[in-house]
């Protein structure tokens, strides 16, 4: 039997793999995935809004060439601190069902070779939400042209491209298209774009706008998607007004959501789209934690890797405390 199972390889799964390890306990890592997979999912030229140092696990320094790292350096920098501390993870493994039996919980599993099934006496789901992006419930997302996150620029050379969203995803895609030869009109529910878009991105932006580089289309609702066009409806100080707006494809950037059908399925008990955690991060089953982005449902602006790496730091301690003392409970 293990001691400790963690669902997914993420920052905070390693950083509570990295916990547990050095504290003797007997931990596998399952991802469904490759090792970081959501980090290796992110656009290619991605930088963080966190500096290096902020997403350091495990006291391994993170060496960058600028204060904040890109994707290909973090994605570095999580496989070489998985392997200098000879974690035990098995990727491309989906956890399908966790279950909790007398004393310990049984873990489900499927991989390449078929199903399968793990002892444990503690399970952490260190998910994320990258898997589940918001929908925007219109007819029409579900054409081919609809697409949720930008990889590469270079299919949309030349093309008209409906960014939807106002947060940093949206802007920075936007501004990406643009430079990458597309004709961009943003659409964003609210009446500006997020005050807290990267203080870096937000000036180029307006200022493309100001120059009409990037349309922008503020206080609009997306009505439906169509092969050719996106229809809109505006409304400025009580008055609407419709667009359709030509597009050759449609990016959504409108947020994400936890992936938590494990919990559910489990039975955890919610608050509101949110599982109910202790201090140390336990769900309402005794020994199943959740750590990182993945406890806090559609809220996913308050969790990064910087305080979910805290989050696994203190569910394992907790985990240790209670098999030094099989008698204790959590709080």
């Amino acid at each position: 039997m293990w001691d400790l199972v963690i669902v997914g390889a993420g920052p905070v799964g390693l950083a509570a793999a990295i916990e547990a390890r050095r504290a003797n306990q007997k931990a596998l890592v399952l991802e469904k995935g490759t090792i970081v997979n959501t980090l290796y999912r992110w656009p290619r030229e991605t930088v963080f809004f966190s500096e290096a140092r902020n997403i350091e696990i495990g006291g391994h320094p993170f060496s960058s060439l600028s204060p904040k790292p890109t994707r290909r350096e973090a994605l570095q920098y999580y496989r070489r601190v998985a392997e200098n501390e000879a974690l035990d993870i098995r990727t491309y493994t989906e956890v399908t069902r966790i279950h909790q039996d007398a004393g310990h919980f049984r873990v489900s599993f499927r991989d390449r070779s078929g199903s399968g099934e793990l002892l444990t006496r503690f399970v952490l789901v260190a998910t994320g939400y990258y898997d589940n992006p918001n929908r925007l419930g219109v007819p029409g997302e579900e054409l081919p042209h609809v697409r949720y996150g930008l990889d590469e620029t270079l299919p949309y050379w030349n093309q008209q491209v409906v960014v939807v969203g106002g947060s940093n995803s949206a802007v920075e895609a936007a501004l990406e298209l643009y430079r990458a030869g597309a004709r961009v009109t943003v659409v964003h529910r609210g009446s500006e774009i997020r005050p807290r878009v990267k203080y870096w991105l937000k000036p180029d932006f307006e200022n493309r706008v100001k120059e009409g580089s990037i349309q922008l289309l503020l206080n609009a609702r997306i009505l439906e998607i169509t092969p050719r066009e996106v229809v809109v409806e505006t409304n400025e100080s009580g008055s609407s007004r419709l667009h359709r707006l030509p597009s050759d494809f449609v990016l959504v950037h409108i947020g994400y959501r936890a992936v938590d059908n494990l919990l559910l399925e489990a039975g955890v008990r919610y608050g509101g789209d949110a599982p109910l955690l202790s201090e140390h991060f336990e769900t309402s089953l005794e020994g199943l934690f959740v750590a990182g982005s993945a406890g806090y449902g559609s809220d996913t602006r308050s969790v990064f890797i910087e305080n979910g790496r805290e989050h696994a730091q203190k569910a394992v301690q907790e985990m240790v405390r209670r098999r030094a003392d099989p008698l204790a409970v959590g709080v």
